[in-house]
């Protein structure tokens, strides 16, 4: 069969793919019993109430609390432990931007390593080389669901005295050694933005088994406001925002919660998380199983003592075992092209390492140098940041120019059926049976 970038038919109509979020009647229903109970906010409010518990349950936490992304989740985190000015926090280079970002809006500063090859994580063996009498936190990624090998990282946090903060934004459910993820360490945060596995829109949670920790995320997502917990007692669940005592700001804080449809919503899609998490495991096991069978295609490496989630499916490509002379970046962008025309949602995600971005090469930050410019850095306090930020990160590099992301923030693997998998089987088949004729889809 001629491929369909060279004139050939699709090999199926992208229109049967399965749309996300999937909204239920349950769902719709949750949603109405808020805007008919007519409480629509408030820190301590039923429907948040209820929607943290069952998280925190159901992930083996003890606390969480819900904010109005997963951004603000791992900023909330950060403030928490009182992470600020001149203090580091080592991130992997590839992520989201949003895992810097939280980092930088406390005021602190991200410290780059380089991630493993096989699963895109943050490489433990690159961490204690990052770490300088500034650092006070690691910030693993569990990146496309997929747990980081958080027995060794943990290990180096508390060798030295370092505090760490999962950023479990894609990878709700996720194990490591048989145990939820974003209880490893001494927080946690999870998103609820429209892609993700577990969806309300937008929103996010914050997870800690320490009460300490809780108060104080508690405070900084509400303003840094005199909150204690046990005060909520007190509270008329009718009446959310009407306090029993003056509230006074005790540091800088924002307003970081969550709305009450967003909790009902989630929490009403929470309900059917583990059922579509496994379909969306079975479909991605089935879907590697028929990739290893392509020379030079390498689907998501799961080592065996973690589980992960497949918020996201990245697929490596080998020009050279493939037989293909193309450079990497050619034979993904060839391969993407290819893919699309035969129907698949093929996406790039992310195309640089985070430190590539001019937020960090021109060390500008809120417009006057901070924070990575702060009262008592020094000109090499600069120098080593600005030697971190331009590094190569050659391992994250090629992953990104040797891969794709087959299905899409709309279309993710979690909204699929079986057959619609198997058709992606079909298509990469298709394409790599004839993957000579990427070099001519490649030159145009």
């Amino acid at each position: 069969m001629t491929l369909a970038a060279l004139g050939g038919a699709p090999l199926f109509d992208k229109n049967r793919h399965g749309k996300w979020p999937q909204v239920t009647d349950a769902d719709k229903r949750a949603v109405m019993e808020v805007l008919d109970r007519g409480i629509l906010s408030g820190s301590d409010a039923p429907a948040a109430r209820a929607f943290q518990d069952e998280f925190a349950r159901l992930h083996g936490a003890k606390f969480a609390l819900l904010t109005h992304s997963g951004t603000s989740a791992l900023q909330v985190a950060v403030g928490a432990l009182g992470i600020g000015e001149g203090d580091e926090v080592i991130v992997p280079a590839y992520s989201f931007v949003a895992t810097a970002l939280a980092v930088i809006q406390q005021g602190a500063i991200p410290v780059f390593v380089d991630v493993l090859p096989e699963t895109g994580n943050m490489d433990p063996s690159k961490i204690e080389a990052a770490i300088s009498p500034r650092t006070k936190a690691i910030m693993p990624v569990h990146v496309h669901g997929c747990p980081c090998d958080l027995g060794p990282i943990g290990a180096i946090a508390e060798k030295h005295g370092l505090f760490l903060i999962e950023d479990a934004a894609q990878a709700h459910l996720a194990t490591y050694e048989g145990k939820p993820v974003g209880t490893f360490g001494q927080g946690a945060g999870f998103s609820l933005q429209s892609s993700k596995n577990l969806s309300a829109g937008e929103g996010g949670l914050y997870v800690t088994n320490d009460e300490a920790l809780l108060e104080r995320a508690n405070q900084v997502r509400n303003f840094a406001q005199n909150l204690v917990r046990a005060d909520s007692a007190h509270y008329n669940l009718d009446r959310p925002l009407d306090g029993h005592k003056a509230l006074v700001s005790l540091g800088i804080g924002s307003m970081y919660r969550g709305n009450e449809m967003m909790a009902a919503f989630g929490k009403s899609q929470l309900a059917r998380l583990p059922e579509l998490t496994k379909k969306a495991q079975d479909n991605g096991h089935r879907l590697a199983k028929a990739l290893r069978e392509l020379p030079g295609v390498m689907p998501p490496a799961i080592p065996d003592n973690r589980t992960t989630v497949f918020h996201k499916y990245r697929v490596w490509l080998d020009g050279q075992a493939a037989g293909v002379d193309l450079s990497p970046e050619q034979l993904r962008d060839a391969t993407i092209k290819a893919l699309r025309a035969e129907g698949c949602e093929v996406v790039m995600w992310q195309a640089e390492p985070l430190p590539s971005f001019p937020l960090f090469g021109e060390l500008k930050g809120f417009g006057k140098g901070f924070p990575f410019a702060f009262h008592g850095s020094s000109p090499s306090d600069t120098e080593r940041l600005r030697a971190n930020y331009h590094a190569s990160y050659p391992v994250t590099r090629k992953l990104l120019h040797s891969s794709l992301v087959l299905f899409s923030q709309t279309c993710p693997l979690i909204a699929q059926d079986a057959a619609t998998v198997d058709l992606y089987a079909d298509a990469f088949r298709k394409v790599w049976s004839d993957r000579k004729r990427l070099v001519e889809i490649a030159k145009g």
